[in-house]
């Protein structure tokens, strides 16, 4: 028989261990957060709005996992550009196993493979973000954010093929009503 000690002991653990429970789930808003790029620029919340974001949240360990992917949302954006202009790549590194002494260490590798890959690319220095969002440190975390701050889809780990083309149909899909619902509201802007 297990004491109100033992029992809150193992609820706390069960909470500990699982932290998709605190992870953001599809329509719901974006928390405010605020992390800084190779270079000390910021980037919050306020910059996805208008913005179809597709978000990569990884640590050093899981940031490879998906770059096949970043560079076919690329790709797949250019050739369906009329629909697709305002969507963006944000990737987002784990940075809070970095301390005072290894910090420098940190951003010079930050801004040598952003010079590498041609991207730019976010820090979270104090693990706040992965938190708040309930990012999981040992998968590659994937966010659809829509243009109003929603998500939109949510995926955890390495992306399959049938997984990259469900994803490809709903960014498709996304964009047309984004420009749907901005043609609505600009009606005497038209577009080929």
């Amino acid at each position: 028989m297990f004491t109100a000690k033992q029992g809150l002991w193992i609820l706390g653990m069960i909470f500990l261990l699982t932290p998709s429970l605190w992870a953001l789930h599809v329509d719901t808003t974006v928390p405010p957060f605020q992390v800084f790029s190779q270079d000390g620029e910021p980037l919050t919340e306020q910059d996805l709005r208008g913005k179809i974001t597709v978000l990569f949240y990884d640590t050093r360990r899981t940031a490879a996992v998906n770059n096949d992917l970043k560079y076919e949302i690329s790709d797949f954006r250019e050739t369906n550009l009329p629909f697709l202009e305002n969507l963006q790549v944000v990737q987002i590194i784990d940075a809070s196993s970095a301390n005072f002494l290894t910090r420098a260490i940190w951003r010079r590798k930050l801004r040598q493979n952003a010079r590498k890959y041609g991207i730019t690319l976010y820090a979270d220095w104090d693990g706040t973000m992965r938190r708040d969002f309930g990012f999981s440190p040992r998968e590659s975390n994937i966010l659809v954010v829509d243009p109003q701050g929603m998500v939109r889809y949510s995926f955890l780990g390495k992306v399959t093929e049938s997984e990259k083309s469900r994803l490809f149909v709903f960014l498709l899909t996304l964009g047309k009503e984004n420009k749907e619902q901005t043609q609505a509201k600009n009606p005497e802007v038209t577009t080929p």
